[in-house]
């Protein structure tokens, strides 16, 4: 599968919830419809993959169809009578093609012909919306990223990977499981503290983390990635103002044994080198109703900062490594996945240089190593219940972060450390019951619960034995009853419109008995509704409007006292109102172009940011209100088979309206972490070099513009304006193959992120060099 993003065209319909691949006893219980919408609900059912090389066989009418039967022969049924047949390409992917009347199903076909559904050549499903909606009836702005088309290296980038890729989809750069992630221009501030996150993280149905930093997971054994721009308050609650990134894992194949391995060896100018190791195992255990995948991995990304202070080089080096397991059960016409996943993320020093020295390079008296331990379970049930679908998806969450800092004041003659330490632990459920329709006349109705615990402490003092200060302990309890619906109202135009009622316990404590608080514990009740429009005035061109709502709750933070000591205080809730309105291009079987305009406005208020303190103490407080205007662009191209071209652009401008005291309102003033621009391109192409072998080319880069790193006067620095760029190539059959990569061709060490240290950082000296030139060398087998 080549790149595939929000503007490909493609009808991959994948289902989120538990595989089960070719199971021949499906109960489908299909009524009359359309092409498209049956084979949605096909994959649905047996999870995989079924596309359509020409969009306009996802309109042709079929046949109500039931029983207990394989995908095979579902679709053997479903063509009956239809200009066109199905050809299998793998265990979990299958193709609708045209063909004359009367031609049968083909169970196999030639490699060439039975590739797996290639982007570009039917529609997407954003399966985001939770009701199985196509991209060209989906009224927002989406992009999805194949997880086959990500290099081993790019896997275990984590969101870095991402970033480069979509324009509009940023984050912080403190370093891997310490960054927050930004969408649309939507960023509150550039450090890390109580504050909710403004992007919701998904795995499949579960949510990823709260109000901790991207905990930065790798994305190996990935099906797709996709980010839903926002907010998305209605479908996703609370903490989702800029949107969503929702990662779609590979599922367990039931019906064939898979064993895949895959090395890179890392070699980084001016710095130390580094590897990339995976093992995957994939075992049916009793074919078609009990299956498990399992995964393994180690991830090294060798430093590049030198530490003039202490004479030490390559002090930065960072460690990923863990693994996750899935277990599918399918007992009759349920589907029951239980899994895990454990990554822990351990960098010995931080990974920012300071101006007036050479270049990778600052003067540091101690080591600022971190690490963050994370953990996932989850258990996700489904069933098919023929003209709806039930879904119900429970995770725990278990995440330890610590970061240690360089206190010592230029004067003192004794080093001194500031340390923060952040115990997390969250529970979430979501329970909905949905009809999919491609359309986007489908319906969800549903109920959350979450419950999240946070304990943060610090400490000052020596490295040896540094002593605590005031500490926090922050929990929410919340619940929601929400859903959404689509109905055609004219020819060719659908009308969405949902609602989500919102409900929090807030309680807030400080850890120190002798420190007080005003007002302990809060109940917040909000509404949050949303109203879409699509018009899809011929086959080619569709014009969409759309309004939603998001938000954060407040809670209790450690707040700078000038007389005294610090206290802890509330923070208000903010919330984020936003409208949009685009028009898609959309491709047909001759012009296999797709491109897309969209505007939008977003009026923030109350916006929530985590600050330090005039002596680099942090604290988190409400800076005002504000706006952002954006523009984006994107065309995907394929002028040939095996070539394709994409671009994109994103241009916003945001400002303060309002500033609460002790944040300078100024006309110009700037939300943090908000680049001007962004644009990025990708170029890939693939060619047959003999039997089943091929070759693959692919490059890519991106811009970022300048932004600011936050927004009080002190904090007021520019960063930015830098270009990312990669290249690589492949060779090999797809059971084996060999790789070339390089990342950041011309080996530019642009300021990236203006913040390291945040107790030195308003002397303005501190920047992030992006990582210097890196080429990898990769095999890569399956069996």
């Amino acid at each position: 599968m080549h790149s595939v993003n929000g503007f490909a065209v493609a009808i991959m319909a994948m289902a989120a919830a538990g595989p089960a691949l070719a199971a021949p006893s499906l109960a489908v219980d299909l009524p009359a419809s359309t092409l498209g919408d049956a084979a949605i609900r096909i994959a649905q059912i047996a999870n995989v993959t079924i596309g359509m090389t020409d969009p306009t066989l996802a309109h042709l009418p079929t046949r109500s169809l039931r029983g207990h039967m394989s995908v095979d022969h579902a679709l053997g049924r479903l063509l009956q009578g239809l200009p066109a047949r199905a050809v299998r390409a793998d265990a979990a992917s299958w193709r609708i093609v045209p063909a004359p009347l009367g031609k049968p199903i083909a169970r196999s076909a030639p490699q060439s012909e039975a590739a797996a559904p290639a982007p570009g050549e039917s529609d997407i499903i954003v399966t985001g919306s939770k009701t199985g909606t196509r991209f060209d009836r989906y009224a927002g702005t989406a992009s999805v990223l194949a997880g086959a088309d990500l290099a081993l290296g790019e896997q275990g980038r984590g969101s870095d990977a991402l970033v480069q890729r979509l324009p509009t989809f940023a984050s912080t750069h403190l370093g891997s499981g310490r960054n927050k992630l930004f969408i649309r221009g939507v960023a509150d501030s550039s450090f890390n503290g109580p504050s909710q996150a403004v992007v919701g993280e998904y795995l499949g149905e579960v949510r990823l983390n709260y109000n901790a930093p991207d905990p930065d997971l790798s994305l190996y054994d990935v099906r797709s990635v996709e980010v839903i721009e926002g907010p998305q308050g209605t479908l996703y609650g609370v903490g989702a103002l800029g949107g969503v990134v929702r990662i779609v894992p590979e599922p367990v194949n039931l019906e064939a044994r898979e064993i895949r391995i895959g090395l890179d060896g890392v070699s980084t100018a001016h710095a130390g080198d580094g590897y990339d190791a995976i093992g995957l195992i994939n075992l049916p255990i009793i074919p078609s109703v009990l299956g498990l995948r399992a995964l393994a991995f180690k991830t090294v990304e060798g430093g590049y900062i030198e530490d003039a202070g202490r004479g030490l080089t390559n002090v930065n080096r960072t460690r990923k490594s863990g693994g996750c397991a899935t277990v599918e059960i399918r007992p009759g016409a349920w589907r029951i996945q239980l899994g895990g996943i454990l990554q822990n993320t351990d960098s010995a020093d931080g990974q920012y240089a300071e101006r007036g020295f050479a270049p990778l390079t600052r003067s540091s008296r101690v080591a600022q190593p971190f690490d963050n331990d994370y953990l996932l379970t989850h258990i996700t049930v489904a069933r098919d219940l023929g003209a709806a679908s039930l879904v119900s998806a429970s995770a725990f969450v278990r995440q330890r972060a610590y970061s240690r800092f360089d206190f010592t004041p230029d004067s003192a003659a004794t080093p001194r450390v500031f340390d923060q330490s952040n115990h997390i632990d969250l529970f979430t459920n979501e329970t909905r019951l949905s009809r999919l329709d491609s359309s986007g006349r489908g319906w969800v109705v549903g109920a959350s619960l979450l419950y999240d615990k946070e304990k943060l402490t610090r400490a000052v003092g020596t490295p040896a034995a540094p002593e605590r200060i005031l500490g926090l302990s922050n929990g929410v309890t919340e619940g929601a009853l929400f859903g959404e619906a689509g109905r055609q109202i004219l020819p060719g135009l659908v009308a969405t419109a949902g609602a989500r009622i919102e409900y929090a316990h807030l309680v807030g404590r400080p850890l120190d008995r002798a420190a007080r608080v005003g007002e302990p514990r809060r109940d917040e009740v909000a509404l949050l509704p949303s109203l879409s429009l699509s018009w899809q005035a011929d086959p080619q061109w569709m014009v969409f409007a759309r309004y939603q709502e998001g938000l954060r709750p407040g809670g209790l933070s450690v707040t700078p006292n000038p007389s005294g000591p610090p206290t802890a205080q509330r923070f208000r809730g903010d919330s984020l109102s936003s409208i949009e309105g685009g028009v898609k291009m959309l491709p047909d079987a001759s012009t296999r172009l797709r491109a897309a305009v969209t505007f939008s406005y977003s009026h923030w208020e109350n916006i929530q940011a985590d600050l330090v303190d005039m002596h680099g103490l942090p604290y988190t407080a409400n800076v005002g209100t504000g706006q952002i205007w954006g523009a984006e662009a994107s065309v995907d191209w394929r002028p040939a088979a095996n070539l394709s071209l994409t671009a994109a652009l994103f241009a916003n401008q945001s400002r303060l309206t309002y500033a609460e005291p002790g944040v300078t309102l100024d006309a110009r003033q700037e939300i943090p972490n908000v680049p001007h621009l962004g644009v990025s391109g990708r170029v890939h192409y693939h060619r047959p070099i003999g039997g089943a072998w091929q070759i693959d080319l692919d490059a890519s880069g991106r811009y970022t513009g300048h932004s600011r790193l936050g927004t009080k006067p002190d904090l007021y620095i520019l960063q930015g304006n830098y270009l990312q760029d990669d290249a690589s190539a492949r060779v090999g059959t797809p059971r084996w193959g060999v790789s070339l990569q390089m990342d950041n061709l011309l080996d530019q060490h642009d300021n990236m992120f203006a913040l390291g240290n945040p107790f030195d950082v308003s002397a303005r000296r501190q920047y992030v060099p992006q990582r210097p030139r890196a080429i990898r060398f990769g095999i890569d087998a399956r069996f």
